[in-house]
């Protein structure tokens, strides 16, 4: 018999609910596969004369703030969960309860009405399907977005002498993401979301007088030199120095 997870996994990518920028629990995708073409991207559009700004969103403990009441009402009206899975689901997360032990001493135990566990099969999967419909949000605003777990990151290209629109834009996109996420009881960390702009040298001249900022909601983001992508270091001409240094950096310390 499958688990709640499995039997996830097996409908969605059948059912075609998940969008294709999503890559948690999907056979021969993972964070290379979702790294390797938001890099495709922003290489081409260097090579066409273009500059790019990426947004890299972050969440506060965003498995721990799945609230299980919007989770059972996602998976049943987005994706037609329902009969004995639905059991399966409302079994696994209603009437759940915590408690701590510390130097022998154990607290009482008190109801758990959200989280989903991070490291079983199970919650990377229900995150992801509490969180997809996020890419209908970002594609109505014309942006490109990819997916991994908890990790959200969108982007764009223009000519440079368009720069302008295209940072109101992915501004707009970023400070709707925040009230959806607010309606998932999800928090989007202003702190921790970084924003990069990517293009050749003589382009990204044309923008070093400009006001490059991304506004998250109230939150003024200023853009990064380097940022870091799942397992990647990016920097705004994509020249892999950064990358490059910390990798050596980290197997000279394993060498000597």
């Amino acid at each position: 018999m499958l688990s709640p997870g499995d039997s996830l996994l097996a409908v969605t990518p059948s059912t075609c609910c998940l969008s294709i920028s999503l890559y948690t629990g999907l056979a021969f995708h993972s964070t290379q596969t979702a790294v390797l073409s938001v890099h495709n991207d922003l290489v081409r559009a260097v090579d066409n004369g273009q500059v790019s700004l990426l947004v890299l969103l972050d969440l506060s403990a965003g498995f721990d703030t799945v609230d299980h009441q919007i989770l059972l009402s996602v998976l049943s009206d987005r994706f037609s969960v329902n009969s004995t899975t639905m059991n399966w689901f409302e079994s696994y997360l209603t009437d759940r309860t915590q408690l701590f032990t510390h130097h022998g001493r154990q607290t009482s135990s008190f109801p758990v009405n959200c989280s989903v566990a991070q490291g079983s099969v199970f919650g990377p999967v229900v995150f992801i399907s509490y969180t997809e419909d996020v890419v209908d949000l970002m594609d109505r605003h014309g942006v490109r977005s990819h997916m991994y777990a908890d990790d959200t990151q969108f982007y764009d290209s223009c000519r440079p002498s368009d720069f302008d629109l295209l940072r109101a834009r992915l501004s707009h996109c970023a400070s709707d993401t925040d009230l959806w996420c607010k309606s998932r009881r999800l928090q989007l960390n202003d702190n921790k979301t970084e924003a990069i702009w990517f293009g050749s040298k003589s382009n990204l001249s044309k923008l070093s007088t400009a006001n490059t900022s991304v506004q998250v909601g109230s939150a003024t983001i200023h853009p990064s030199a380097v940022v870091r992508d799942p397992g990647l270091h990016l920097d705004s001409e994509l020249s892999m120095k950064h990358h490059v240094a910390k990798v050596a950096a980290v197997c000279f310390y394993h060498l000597r």
